[in-house]
């Protein structure tokens, strides 16, 4: 038995050895055409991601028009309001409107108010840094479409298919921009609105909890009184749905006067903020057309701060008699506000709701 083993295994390696007179194989060609399978998987996903790419580029080639064409619009209104220093009576107009129907804006401002003190700075660095890299990877798209390398006097970009142009383009924007910049932005970005996120969450949970609370209180006062009335003028079948109504009725009721606290609080801050805006607004305004000496008024002073807090509540009134609303024209005027109002509420409520 041990012999024949030893046949055995003699043979297994006599069968398994390459014969003398063929030549060894190349074992490093493996890890070479791993490594041109490698080289070739980035043109290949991005060959099939041509098409989600190609229709981006289209639709951010139709907008572009109308985006340059808004941009210019802004820019040539600033222009023309140069004369008057916008940069002093714009704050003032903002501070007007916080002053007076900032309530309405109650998300909004608390939003704002967050970035403010939480990300603003970082977010504008941010942006810069956004900025110069679109402008490098323009310019080098730019140098790219005036490329030719084989000097037939058409240019390269005008010579491949459409596949073989978006690899083109995305390695020619790669090369330009710097990731690590990109990367920094977008992060301090991220972590801007993540703290105004978190901000609103904070916010709309404790007004949540303090409707709850009252709901429950409300509840326990209507549970005695009116609870036996209605199970007695109730049907003898739906009286099992008396008591689940009357207990989620006293939560909306109690969430909705929550929310009405709360949309006082933000107006009280709303009115006080846009009061500041706006005398400091003013304040800047004379004093550069020389109507007020610098030194005429003290921010700092009695008659400064008491200035403000008269108008801070004033405006806080007239939002109270306007319930928080806003009158003809400014709701037709500030609709892209609204909206935008809208969306955070929108957002910041389907978030809660998914914790």
């Amino acid at each position: 038995m041990p012999m024949f083993s030893r046949k055995v295994k003699s043979k297994a390696r006599t069968a398994s050895s390459p014969p003398k007179d063929t030549p060894a194989v190349d074992r490093e060609e493996p890890s070479t055409s791993s490594s041109v399978v490698e080289s070739s998987a980035i043109p290949t996903i991005l060959a099939q991601a041509a098409p989600a790419i190609i229709g981006a580029s289209r639709l951010a080639a139709q907008s572009e028009p109308y985006a340059v064409a808004a941009f210019e619009g802004c820019r040539r209104a600033w222009r023309t309001l140069q004369p008057y220093h916008p940069q002093e009576f714009g704050p003032a107009i903002v501070g007007f409107l916080l002053c007076f129907f900032g309530g309405y804006f109650a998300t909004l401002t608390a939003a704002v108010e967050a970035y403010r003190i939480t990300g603003y700075t970082s977010t504008r660095s941010a942006l810069v840094i956004l900025w110069r890299n679109i402008e490098a990877a323009q310019r080098a798209n730019l140098k790219d479409d005036e490329l030719d390398e084989d000097n037939n006097g058409i240019p390269d970009t005008q010579e491949i298919g459409t596949r073989a142009l978006v690899i083109r383009k995305c390695g020619v924007i790669a090369k330009a921009v710097d990731p690590e910049q990109l990367s920094d932005a977008l992060g301090s970005i991220y972590m801007g609105f993540v703290a105004v996120v978190a901000t609103l969450r904070v916010h709309f949970a404790a007004c949540v909890s303090l409707g709850v609370a009252v709901g429950d209180i409300v509840h326990n006062i209507v549970d005695e009184n009116l609870t036996p009335a209605l199970m007695m003028s109730t049907p003898k079948e739906y009286q099992k749905w008396v008591g689940p109504g009357v207990r989620y009725a006293c939560k909306i009721v109690g969430v909705v006067a929550a929310w009405l606290v709360q949309q006082a609080i933000t107006a009280y801050h709303s009115a006080t903020r846009g009061a500041q805006l706006l005398v400091r607004g003013l304040l800047t305004y004379l004093v550069r057309h020389k109507y007020l000496s610098p030194n005429s008024i003290d921010e700092k002073g009695t008659v400064f701060n008491l200035t403000i807090f008269v108008i801070a509540m004033t405006g806080f009134w007239t939002q109270i008699m306007y319930a928080f609303k806003l009158p003809f024209p400014l709701n037709i005027l500030l609709i892209p506000v609204r909206l935008a109002e809208f969306c955070l509420r929108l957002c910041v409520g389907t978030m809660s709701n998914d914790r």
